[in-house]
């Protein structure tokens, strides 16, 4: 049987086979309906009409019809006149009336070869058929009148020769299609699926071969049309509205692997061969002239959404993978790695940048790790080539893309959320000035949520028991003070304004009203059981003064958890639960306050605050004015007994000795200075390359967190083990 043609396999997937259909069955009617008898008279006397009389009235019907159709096996006499079957059979000698499943077989090439079956066969079972001996004697004298086409017809196709002797099984199997597929309206006229062609690793080979060395185009787009096929393997194209003409089938999931590798990293090679590109020094890019055909683009760009298109259906997350699908999560960052290969060529394409960047930053805020980090480097990379509508575009959605995974925190998300929190700080890092008007308007809608929220709170305050400080007072909202502190200290900080050439950064100016929003949200709900929320503001303050030099007044909020309830009760309940963790919660559960865990958990986060805090102060020419408040508050607290357990107690006492003795030391350097306090330059200057783990506090500082985090790494080992089991 034929192969079926490009040609026709299209035709079939636009949907136009039914209508076509329908047409030529109402065609065939009205010609039996008029040439009925005369045909008839025709058979039975078995005449063929004369060469001359040839008719034009069906010769091209089939051909007008079916955009598809190629005309059937043609022959050719010595004077230069060719003739096909439908001319000899159709139209011509014999005059056959076309019936409905004569339509079907012009169209479906696939199906049958040309004129394999009498087009003389009816639906409703008609006596239509040709009279055996008729045929035999047309044949007869076919072949005395026309040699050569007699002989075209024996090479090319026997069988119709062999009329009345073929197997009458395959009469009957093709009769039983033929009706089936004039009944069912939805069904194809066969499937294609036996004949796609099969992917084999020799293949790919032999594709590989001709890219590296030759750098074909036409093995590139052989493999990308059955890097198509992968893509789609597990869709139905009618289904899905697509009309693919995939014509490549993968028989195992070994070869898909090699396909999808070998796709993903030698299609880069090839194009770079054929449309070049430059980098300039600002990270642009610059594609260079180049003699490739027009084609190609749209070769890459069909080719890249073919991978966005993978990229969707790939797993992303740890927990959908199977045993028998470790590699997936390898393969998925190896796409989204080598996808951004192919910018220098989409960059124009901003419809497809856009795709390319959602589906970025879904993987980027929802995949595990080794995906967000090469999701966060396709996004770099893309930023750094793109023009500034690019870079606004990636600004915006990657702070609203790490929004809503804030909101769920815990042990175990903590770790990822902090990746995405120092990567998105990163990329706005990367262009200060144009990072100036993002930041502004979302840390503004920062300042107006707090401020809605105080307006609806009672009396100006937001009750414990009311709901409108939970607008405020949740995780998403702490995060993102603290990712926003996180940009601050990176582009305006001290390193990155001496790289600057001591110019200050634009985006320090936003320093001022991110600090007025964090230190409201300290004051809104003065609760105990808020004291864990209070510390994640102030470490996030904390790290913007201690690595852009601002001061900012922290010491008052801390000291204020000495004064609560907490430490002013002599005796506080003993439970027996376990030391809260203040890394992860915001809010400590109800059973907490007023117990003795709670106390001394609250004891040691203060100290050890504190102790940071005036760590980043340490080599200050101001230190001892700064400090001396704050040793005079703690010891009055220790005097009276309001400092917590003996514990607490002593770590504050150790606290305020430390304090102390750096106040001594930096007064012991201000005895040799000779310049006056408005000297700004020379107060810069003052114990200029001291570093503060130098100083008696900044040491003792060190220690502790060390400490803190070998504690922290027992807990993440307890906490993997307790996974595991």
């Amino acid at each position: 049987m034929a192969r079926p043609t490009k040609q026709f396999k299209k035709f079939v997937a636009s949907g136009k086979l039914k209508e076509t259909i329908s047409k030529r069955r109402s065609a065939a009617q009205s010609k039996k309906k008029f040439e009925g008898q005369k045909t008839q008279r025709r058979l039975q006397r078995g005449a063929v009409r004369p060469e001359h009389e040839l008719s034009d009235e069906g010769e091209g019907e089939d051909e007008d019809e079916s955009p598809d159709f190629e005309g059937g096996v043609r022959g050719g006499k010595a004077g230069g006149v060719a003739k096909t079957v439908d001319e000899l059979f159709g139209a011509g000698g014999l005059d056959v009336p076309i019936e409905e499943g004569s339509d079907l077989e012009d169209i479906s090439e696939d199906d049958e070869d040309d004129g394999e079956e009498s087009e003389g066969e009816e639906e409703e079972g008609e006596e239509a058929d040709l009279d055996e001996e008729a045929m035999a004697k047309a044949m007869a004298e076919l072949e005395k009148k026309d040699p050569e086409f007699f002989k075209h017809l024996k090479a090319e196709d026997p069988d119709l020769l062999n009329f009345g002797k073929m197997d009458v099984d395959e009469d009957v199997e093709d009769e039983e299609e033929d009706e089936e597929m004039d009944v069912a309206e939805d069904e194809d006229v066969e499937d294609d699926e036996p004949r796609k062609t099969v992917v084999t690793m020799r293949m790919l080979r032999g594709w590989r071969e001709g890219m590296l060395k030759q750098h074909s185009l036409r093995s590139l787009r052989k493999m990308l049309m059955a890097f198509r096929a992968a893509a789609h393997m597990n869709e139905d194209s009618e289904e899905q509205g697509t009309g693919l003409d995939l014509r490549y089938t993968i028989p195992s999931a070994a070869v898909f692997n090699r396909l999808v590798v070998t796709a993903l990293k030698f299609t880069p090679v090839v194009l770079a061969h054929h449309k070049p590109f430059k980098v300039l020094p600002n990270g642009r890019i610059k594609l260079q002239a180049s003699k490739a055909p027009v084609t190609l683009d749209r070769l890459i760009l069909s080719h890249f959404s073919t991978l966005l298109h993978l990229l969707k259906q790939l797993p992303s997350t740890p927990s959908a993978l199977g045993e028998e699908e470790e590699g997936a999560g390898g393969l998925l960052a190896l796409a989204v790695s080598e996808s951004a290969k192919l910018l220098p060529w989409v960059l124009g394409a901003r419809k497809h940048i856009r795709a390319y960047l959602k589906t970025l930053l879904d993987l980027w805020a929802s995949a595990s790790d080794s995906v967000r980090v090469a999701s966060f480097l396709a996004i770099r990379k893309m930023f750094i080539m793109g023009d500034d509508g690019i870079k606004d575009l990636a600004l915006r959605n990657i702070y609203k893309a790490l929004l809503p995974p804030l909101r769920l925190t815990s042990v175990h998300t903590l770790p990822s959320l902090n990746l995405m929190k120092n990567s998105a700080s990163e990329l706005y890092q990367l262009e200060p000035a144009l990072s100036y008007q993002h930041a502004f308007t979302f840390i503004r809608m920062l300042a107006v949520h707090l401020r809605n929220v105080v307006r609806s709170s009672t009396s100006g305050k937001a009750g414990e028991d009311g709901a409108a400080f939970r607008a405020v007072y949740n995780w998403a909202f702490v995060h993102a003070i603290d990712f926003w502190s996180q940009v601050l200290s990176g582009a305006a900080g001290i390193e990155a304004q001496a790289a600057r050439g001591g110019l200050e950064s634009p985006l320090k100016p936003l320093i001022y009203p991110l600090v007025q929003v964090a230190l409201g949200v300290v004051r809104l709900l003065p609760s105990s059981r808020y004291f864990p929320l209070r510390f994640h503001v102030l470490s996030s303050l904390v790290r913007l003064v201690s690595l852009t030099g601002t001061y900012i007044p922290l010491a008052p909020f801390m000291l204020e958890i000495l004064d609560s309830a907490e430490f002013r009760k002599a005796n506080p309940k003993k439970a027996t639960l376990k030391p809260l963790d203040f890394a992860y919660v915001i809010r400590a559960p109800a059973a907490y306050p007023k117990t003795r865990v709670y106390q001394d958990g609250l004891g040691e986060e203060l100290v050890f605050l504190l102790g940071e805090y005036h760590a980043t102060l340490a080599t200050d020419v101001a230190f001892p004015e700064i400090a001396l408040p704050v040793v005079m508050s703690i010891r009055r607290h220790i005097k009276r007994g309001s400092a917590g357990s003996p514990k607490t107690a002593n770590q504050l006492k150790a606290l305020a000795d430390k304090i102390d003795a750096n106040r001594a030391w930096v007064e012991a350097k201000r005895r040799n200075v000779s310049f006056a306090p408005r000297d700004r330059s020379e107060l810069a200057r003052f114990c200029e390359g001291v570093k503060p783990e130098t100083t008696p506090l900044g040491g003792w500082v060190r220690i502790q967190r060390k400490a803190r985090e070998a504690k922290r790494r027992e807990v993440e080992k307890a906490l993997r083990e307790e996974r595991e089991e």
